[in-house]
């Protein structure tokens, strides 16, 4: 344990996370303590390994005879049933039904099946919490410790619960997990695992060679990907990770190009995402072009199948556009109106962009002690969810905001250099 934490470079408080306390983890390490089964499942799942390379694997019972084996089919197809039509919540629960049914039956695949789709279900409705801990039960159960590709999906479907849940750290872990295993899997499957890993490395701020050299091994299994669908994913996130490289013209490339492949029909929401994406994306850029007609698409159907942090995401894009747009004054009402929204709640505490937002809004609008205080904010919120590059800028940005310049009317021209303290 303490070998595979420290080749890991986490702490002993990191290995425990939110469970588990630094000196606990210094106790099991030394032997001091013995760790129950559950411990050791979950911090195997921590570090990346199966529970069974700690000396521990997780078992089923044994299928019971009486115990009718068709009801956890039942509740699995029903629970997909609720998950096309888009209903989460009622797909979470069936998925649940179906998961307890396959586990008192005795049949290990159907209750990795079931966990999926309600690790699934629960990553949709925005339950980040749940999400990455059926997504950490399924990466450490013994179905996926006998196939590299299971556990593959898996902790791809972890790392994406860490990284919009904000745990970076461990979305870098168990991406990077993912990539390894993936590498004799299905192209599909390497495409998700890469994807998953450079996301997470660019919200981390990892260095752009590291991103730049993933992005190439992307490009090269897309060609291996027959559908164009995913190929249509693939060249979303090749967009995006230019974009935040700086190349600014190949990030319009291939969002154009993943506009043109990804199908509507075949995920709604995910097109509509794409369009709000690719919108935001050039908004940074400080691009204007075609970013109306995104918008209006995205807005005409996230704002009926998003979620919060969807519609959230939405109504930044539209602010930032108003800002490009010199209409700075309405931008700033959108976004105060916008951190102000009950609903949006979820979506502004777990996310520094809004008051960063609003910092850049009340600068053009020459406020700059209102600028100062919300990247103070801003740098706040990014800190809580380990963001520390992120973090970092906006309190350099608030810091340069202290030392202003204002009027002193007993100087003898009028006015007189003086920090503001």
């Amino acid at each position: 344990m303490r070998a595979t934490r420290k080749r890991l470079g986490m702490s002993q408080a990191e290995l425990g996370g939110d469970r588990y306390t630094g000196s606990y983890i210094s106790h099991l390490e030394s032997g001091r303590r013995a760790a129950p089964p559950d411990v050791v499942e979950f911090l195997a799942m921590r570090l990346g390994v199966t529970a069974d390379e700690l000396g521990m694997e997780p078992s089923l019972p044994e299928p019971i005879d009486s115990y009718d084996n068709t009801l956890a089919l039942e509740h699995l197809l029903v629970a997909e049933r609720a998950w096309y039509d888009r209903d989460w919540t009622t797909a979470g629960e069936l998925a649940t039904r179906a998961a307890t049914a396959a586990l008192e039956a005795g049949q290990p695949e159907r209750h990795w099946q079931a966990l999926y789709v309600r690790a699934q279900a629960a990553l949709a409705e925005g339950e980040f919490v749940d999400a990455i801990h059926f997504a950490e039960s399924l990466a450490r159960h013994q179905v996926a410790a006998a196939s590299p590709t299971l556990r593959a999906q898996a902790l791809c479907l972890s790392a994406t619960a860490h990284r919009v849940g904000d745990e970076l750290p461990m979305a870098l872990v168990h991406a990077g997990q993912a990539v390894e295993l993936a590498r004799g899997a299905p192209p599909i499957v390497l495409a998700d695992a890469l994807m998953c890993l450079i996301s997470a490395a660019l919200e981390a701020g990892r260095a752009t060679a590291e991103t730049d050299r993933l992005c190439t091994w992307l490009e090269d299994v897309s060609l291996q990907v027959e559908s164009s669908h995913a190929r249509g994913a693939i060249y979303w996130a090749l967009g995006t990770a230019a974009f935040k490289s700086g190349n600014v013209a190949k990030g319009v490339e291939w969002h154009d190009l993943a506009l043109e492949v990804l199908n509507p029909r075949r995920d709604l929401r995910l097109w509509l995402r794409l369009n709000r994406s690719a919108a935001n994306c050039r908004l940074d850029a400080g691009i204007t072009d075609g970013v109306p007609e995104m918008l209006e698409v995205a807005r005409g159907g996230l704002t009926l199948i998003g979620t919060t942090f969807d519609v959230f995401e939405l109504r930044e894009a539209e602010a930032k556009l108003a800002l490009l747009e010199g209409r700075p004054t309405e931008a700033a009402e959108m976004v105060t109106a916008l951190l102000a929204d009950p609903a949006m709640r979820p979506a502004v505490v777990s996310n520094g962009s809004g008051e960063e937002l609003l910092a850049e809004i009340e600068l053009d609008l020459g406020h700059s002690e209102q600028a100062r205080a919300a990247f103070v904010r801003a740098a706040g919120a990014y800190a809580k969810q380990e963001k520390f590059r992120k973090a970092s800028q906006c309190w350099q940005r608030a810091a340069d905001l202290q030392d202003l310049h204002v009027q002193d009317m007993d100087s003898p021209n009028g006015e007189v250099d003086r920090a503001v303290k």
